[in-house]
């Protein structure tokens, strides 16, 4: 009897693994599907949204590290030409292009964020570990100089670094200073694309930028509440404690080194993510939200899959479970959220603009790097 408990439980294990391996060839033949010949230049786009006209340079770099990961050298090649096809004559690129190469940006306000620019730089690196190639290390040289110029003296509760700023330049409409805010996002991503750089090109002199994005990254950690905090303004070097994020703990702790995690709880960050975005059955989804104040409810509940995903990964990484849900039952809950071309809505419903129920890139890529237990932020 336990035998034949054993092979049903061992073939039972096979078909879950042969199921996870034709999800995760449709999703990458959803990313496939959407790359589009950049015309004019070398190289090719991704569409990040069915319902948009863009390619946002985030989306460009999870594609690119789904299809390093996946071994098709060809697509994520493609893509990296794309982005050094546009590159501007500083290193930067601009958050987002239209399909055929242009932008709404400057025009739009010169929106060059960090974050997303960073995130072509760890992808850069991806591709360059996966497939041995050095073809586009000075494109990712130049596009961390940009960065490197970027970083600027902030003192946070007594500890000098320097710190990544949100954008050069301010844009009325954001309702924020661009550049005089660090947004531990950001400096996460930086940490990461400078240090596997450095990691896969020795000479690189870039140990003080990663030295000193490591201590900013690790002084927004609250050994009080036991999370880490958004970012500080750069010029007093005051903390946002007015809002709490969902990214904030979770890529925290999928970017940080085992060292580093040993001197925080991140635990207690996970479980703050449990307490505080957890969405239960929400249009038959369970998951996470972004954000919320601090002191009051948050404007709207939904779910969001790339989130819902991050938190997986890091709930991965340190043996966690938030109350009896575990990894796999928020994987297949984002699984549902597949539309009908394969791809994976970025959100339920909700009225926050900045979310859509449309098939997404980064919701499709995040799925992909959850199912295949894919950490981006380490190569």
């Amino acid at each position: 009897m336990r035998l034949i408990k054993l092979v049903v439980s061992f073939l039972g294990l096979l078909s879950a693994l042969s199921v996870s391996a034709e999800t995760s060839h449709e999703l990458l033949k959803n990313l496939k599907a959407r790359i589009q010949k950049l015309p004019g230049k070398e190289g090719r786009l991704i569409k990040s949204f069915t319902d948009h006209s863009q390619s946002y340079i985030y989306d460009q770099a999870l594609a690119i590290i789904a299809f390093s990961q996946a071994g098709d050298k060809n697509s994520a090649r493609s893509l990296l030409q794309g982005l050094q096809s546009l590159q501007l004559k500083d290193g930067s690129l601009y958050f987002s292009y239209y399909m055929d190469g242009k932008s709404p940006y400057p025009t739009e306000g010169d929106k060059r964020f960090a974050g997303a620019i960073a995130w072509v730089a760890l992808s850069a690196a991806h591709y360059q570990k996966q497939f041995k190639s050095k073809e586009f290390v000075n494109f990712n040289y130049k596009v961390l100089s940009h960065l490197k110029r970027e970083m600027k003296p902030i003192e946070v509760q007594g500890k000098k670094s320097l710190a990544l700023r949100f954008a050069p330049k301010d844009v009325a409409s954001a309702g924020f200073s661009y550049s005089n805010t660090a947004a531990l996002e950001h400096n996460l991503d930086a940490y990461s694309a400078f240090k596997h750089f450095r990691e896969l090109n020795p000479k690189a002199r870039f140990d003080s930028e990663i030295e000193h994005l490591r201590g900013f990254i690790l002084s927004m950690w609250d050994k009080n509440y036991s999370h880490f905090w958004s970012g500080a303004t750069i010029s007093d070097g005051r903390i946002n404690k007015s809002e709490l994020y969902l990214d904030n703990q979770t890529w925290s702790l999928l970017a940080l080194d085992e060292s580093d995690l040993k001197g925080i709880k991140p635990t207690k960050a996970l479980e703050l993510n449990c307490e505080t975005f957890l969405v239960k059955n929400h249009e038959g989804i369970t998951g996470f939200m972004d954000s919320k104040p601090t002191r009051r409810p948050a404007s709207s509940q939904f779910v969001w899959s790339e989130g819902t995903l991050g938190q997986v990964l890091a709930m991965k990484k340190m043996n966690f479970h938030c109350d009896d849900y575990k990894t796999e039952a928020f994987i297949s809950w984002v699984e549902k959220m597949k539309k009908h071309d394969g791809g994976i809505a970025y959100s339920t419903s909700t009225p926050n603009k900045d979310f859509t129920t449309s098939s997404s890139v980064a919701g499709t890529a995040w799925l992909y790097f959850a199912q295949k237990g894919i950490n981006p932020f380490q190569i």
